[in-house]
């Protein structure tokens, strides 16, 4: 009886790859397709004739899609900075998205770091929540400059303005508040981390139930209807839940709003400025204990 052969533990080499690398396109193509200088250059015979501003150009481009999914070392994360800046906008542009998808923390810090709010709106409608657990309805715009003053204006449930209060917190507060903000609440980039605009339909029942919904009971001739978002030309009447009106001193301005839930950020934010309208109570106001007990001594 033939004895079995042990298998080696030797691992089997891939086979060579037939045709050459073009570093130029990034393709990898037939011998045929590179001249005798080409195949040293690693260049195909089509990027050949291109310019030699479109060869560079398409290098870069392909060194640049390289780095998406790889490893970048100190110096490759450096020339990935630099061509950020780079004066062909399609370089630049495609560095600042392979960047910030790699980098997200750091890019973002950059973007940060150049944004200093000159001024802000925010409105409010919703449920808050009283120091006794109570949940009320809210309809509240804060108005906010660096000069320190806030404004405080509160409406109904119908948009019917009711009352307007204001405070003074210093130019210095003020700052510091606008840096809470942007470092901390981030809010140059809530219209991508918080917005779900286009998946709002004012007219879909909150309490349908999806789950046990039948596609087999609509007609043949039936479509599901579409939620009612208005086009890119047509005038937006909905209310929003929540909104942010900002003009930063760079020029830049952001206006962000939202017509579902209220995020988390977003009550935060809401207490942020409401916290400069709590009144304390005067040192001679009325307290109950301390009557009491004057009471309980007369007696």
């Amino acid at each position: 009886m033939a004895t079995k052969k042990k298998k080696s533990g030797k691992t089997k080499r891939q086979p060579k790859r037939s045709g050459h690398y073009c570093r130029v396109c990034g393709e990898h193509k037939a011998n045929e397709k590179f001249s005798g200088r080409g195949h040293a250059a690693h260049i195909c015979k089509t990027c050949a004739s291109k310019s030699p501003a479109q060869k560079s150009e398409d290098m870069t481009i392909n060194r640049l899609n390289g780095m998406m999914f790889r490893y970048l070392n100190e110096s490759e994360i450096k020339w990935l900075k630099n061509r950020r800046n780079d004066d062909r906008p399609e370089i630049s542009e495609l560095a600042k998205q392979i960047f910030e998808e790699k980098f997200q923390r750091q890019a973002r810090n950059e973007i940060k770091a150049r944004l200093h709010i000159k001024n802000i709106i925010f409105h409010y409608r919703g449920e808050i929540m009283n120091e006794y657990g109570d949940e009320f309805y809210i309809n509240a715009e804060f108005t906010a400059d660096a000069s320190g003053r806030i404004v405080k204006k509160i409406f109904d449930e119908n948009e019917v303005f009711v009352e307007e209060k204001s405070v003074e917190i210093g130019v210095k507060a003020a700052r510091k508040f606008f840096n809470v903000m942007v470092h901390n609440y981030d809010i140059s980039f809530w219209d991508t981390d918080l917005c779900h605009n286009e998946s709002y339909d004012p007219d879909i029942d909150d309490d349908f139930d999806f789950d046990n919904f039948d596609d087999d009971e609509l007609e043949d001739d039936e479509e599901p209807e579409q939620p009612d978002v208005p086009e890119d030309d047509e005038p937006d009447d909905r209310i929003p839940s929540w909104s942010v009106e900002i003009k930063y001193k760079n020029g830049t301005e952001q206006n962000t709003k939202d017509y579902a839930g209220i995020p988390y950020e977003v009550m935060e934010l809401f207490d942020h400025f409401d916290g400069y309208f709590e009144e304390d109570l005067p040192d001679d106001e009325f307290n109950e204990d301390e009557d009491n007990e004057s009471l309980t001594e007369e007696i």
